[in-house]
């Protein structure tokens, strides 16, 4: 039985966050003028977004014993009605961090220590706990096997994989990672993230390099390929059509935290209501995957700026 919208799967850490003036050069120091504690983790930051969206999600991912940052992030996921009952917990390892300074242009450096989160185990990964959920939602975990595990799971039942794999993913490679690009569905990079990961040597992606060096995602069985790329919006491409889908107008980022983490969880709202891979509706999820990541890059954090089920009315109408 479906009783779950998707579950998300992989890190949940507490981010350290610092505000800046500027970010410190080699052997510098730099006065912080704010510092705040905030539960993040790209997977635990999709799907807080996802729940309070009004999406009924569950979160798999590895925290430790009962420690402070644990209960912050468990506290913080049941302020949105987020089913925790799925999260393990590490008798080794304390609960992750991240630490990350901002300036007052949204730019941001960070360094995150995964903690318990990249002990999460293939053996922590259940067929009955995975396969309640109508859209399977992975992301930026170091430790591959229990992506692999639970994309393997959620391919012999017909439940659709998203991918989201950040920097800790790409940096293994191409080749490296392949076993887990075959068994994905739809697949959302930064363009940062795209670059890296095919080797691309121009910067400054258009069109034509996309759909040229996206053959070999493709012949992996990808079917959906998105790239976000920040203020220029979103390029979207099946095996048939693609098109690039405009961001929405913000005229003050306050910090781009987050930012594709809330995109997915929009595009998961959408996706989750109409399970097909129709262009014209894929046009319409990165649509709404644009709108709440510009919402998110207006407030502080990766999540106080995105919209409860209820402030989406006007929207959705």
């Amino acid at each position: 039985m479906k009783d779950l919208d998707v579950i998300c799967i992989g890190a949940a850490l507490v981010d350290m966050v610092a505000k800046v003036e500027r970010h410190p050069l080699n052997d510098d120091e730099v006065f912080v003028s704010d510092l705040k504690l905030l539960s993040g983790g790209a997977a635990a930051n999709t799907a807080y977004a996802c729940a309070k969206l009004g999406l009924k999600t569950a979160f798999i991912g590895k925290l430790g014993p009962h420690d402070g940052f644990s209960d912050k992030i468990i506290n913080d996921f049941k302020d949105v009605s987020l089913d925790t009952s799925l999260i393990k917990y590490s008798s080794e390892y304390g609960t992750g961090s991240a630490y990350v300074a901002l300036n007052p242009q949204g730019d941001r450096r960070i360094y995150a220590h995964s903690g318990a989160a990249n002990y999460l185990s293939k053996e922590d990964i259940v067929f009955e706990e995975v396969t309640r959920a109508k859209i399977i939602f992975l992301s930026s975990l170091k430790n591959l096997e229990p992506l692999i595990e639970a994309a393997e799971i959620a391919r012999k039942s017909d439940i659709p994989v998203i991918l989201n794999p950040g920097m800790l993913i790409i940096d293994q490679e191409l080749d490296n990672i392949k076993q887990l690009l075959e068994r994905i569905d739809i697949l959302i990079m930064s363009q940062r993230e795209y670059i890296s990961l095919l080797n691309i040597q121009d910067p400054e992606l258009n069109e034509k390099i996309i759909l040229e060096s996206s053959n070999i995602l493709s012949k992996l069985g990808i079917k959906v390929i998105i790239i976000t790329m920040g203020s220029k919006g979103a390029f979207l491409m099946n095996r048939k059509e693609s098109a690039i889908i405009s961001a929405s107008k913000i005229e003050d980022v306050i910090d781009t935290t987050g930012a594709g983490d809330a995109f997915s969880a929009g595009f998961i709202f959408k996706i989750v209501q109409d399970l097909n891979y129709d262009f014209e509706q894929l046009k319409i999820n990165v649509e709404f995957g644009n709108f709440i990541a510009g919402r998110c890059i207006q407030k502080l954090g990766a999540r106080n700026g995105i919209p409860t089920n209820k402030e989406l009315v006007g929207f959705l109408d």
